[in-house]
């Protein structure tokens, strides 16, 4: 027999952890920085644990990630906003 399931009293968005563009833009910078530190080291041929990528793929990453955190930098723009 199955347990009933309490239901809480709250709706379902108040559970929801909510990311804002500007957080978002803020956690693609620290993404971004220690990306290029991984290739940076790859070049380098210091290595890590943490490069798990080719070169090549490293790159492509950054730009995607660097074109997402414009996408949210001109977005923010287009509606006044600043940083």
């Amino acid at each position: 027999m199955e347990e009933p399931i309490e239901q809480l009293p709250q709706a379902d968005w108040v559970d929801q952890d909510l990311l804002t563009r500007e957080l978002a833009g803020t956690l693609l910078d620290d993404e971004i920085a220690a990306e290029r530190g991984r290739i940076e080291r790859y070049d380098s041929d210091v290595g890590g644990e943490d490069i798990v990528m080719s070169r090549a793929d490293m790159v492509r990453r950054v730009a995607a990630m660097e074109a997402i955190r414009d996408g949210y930098q001109a977005a923010r723009q287009q509606k006044g906003e600043t940083r």
